[in-house]
């Protein structure tokens, strides 16, 4: 894994965390992410790099790393575009393709030490992870009628909605696996950056998860605000190593297995 000489991310930028331990390589952040953004054979917005088998400690083990767009900043793809089609938004640190600036140079595709620009054959653009922006952009409020539709099989069978709970400078709490949680710290379903369930006749939704975290198998991934998931790596980092690329965050496996550098995992994947 490789230091990146770039800005930290701030408070309001979206982030991942990805546990490398509990990751299984099943592959369902790529399966999701291909059907979230309609995607042809051949380009893959997030990679799971597999490292292994190799025998420590006498124990053959596999090590699998997810690779999504690392959002760095400063951005090389950014700089290499020549047509400015390679934009970062400033509310929340997200670099994505302006489709209709794009006139597929690939010029950023060389510039990206980690191999995260794609080039569509489709449209001749480039496209590339923007962590599922038009999710995070995602903003609606249920009405009453649309709640008794949407969880009929949990009010008719006598379940309910319940409130998440909030800590004293208003954010959402969350368990350790980054769910929301109720007053009684059980998991709320889904997974959102923020959800405000005031009273059953109204629910506001705030952002969702990218596809791929959502999807995790293991619940490897967690997504969201940089404030909101700060204090969870920060308790994950007493514990175990943590490497951050751009807007990722790694948390290293226990014991001695080598983790090689991403850019030579990535190279390797072309």
């Amino acid at each position: 894994m490789v230091e990146v000489a770039d800005n930290e991310p701030g408070p309001e930028d979206i982030v991942m965390f990805i546990d490398l331990k509990n990751c299984i390589g099943c592959f369902s952040c790529e399966v999701h992410c291909k059907l979230e953004n309609e995607l042809p054979m051949g380009p893959r917005l997030i990679r799971v790099m597999q490292v292994g088998p190799k025998r420590v400690k006498g124990r053959l083990k596999t090590l699998y790393i997810p690779m999504p767009c690392y959002h760095c900043n400063p951005a090389p793809c950014i700089e290499a575009c020549p047509a400015g089609a390679m934009k970062r938004r400033a509310k929340d640190g997200i670099v994505y393709v302006d489709t209709p600036a794009c006139t597929g140079c690939k010029r950023c595709m060389q510039a990206c030490p980690y191999g995260a620009p794609q080039y569509d054959t489709r449209s001749g653009k480039v496209i590339k992870c923007d962590f599922c922006k038009n999710r995070v952009d995602y903003k609606k409020t249920y009405t009453e009628e649309e709640i008794k539709h949407i969880y009929r099989y949990i009010l008719n069978s006598g379940g309910e909605l319940h409130e998440p709970v909030y800590d004293s400078i208003g954010n959402i709490k969350r368990d350790n696996l980054g769910r929301l949680v109720d007053e009684n710290g059980k998991p709320l379903s889904g997974k959102r950056l923020a959800e405000k369930r005031k009273t059953v006749t109204k629910i506001e939704y705030n952002g969702l998860w990218s596809a791929c975290a959502t999807k995790c198998a293991t619940e490897c991934m967690k997504f969201g605000k940089k404030k909101d998931l700060e204090s969870f790596i920060n308790e994950t980092g007493k514990k175990r190593e943590i490497k951050r690329i751009g807007s990722v965050f790694y948390a290293l496996p226990d014991g001695d297995f080598p983790v090689p550098a991403v850019p030579e995992a990535a190279k390797k994947s072309k």
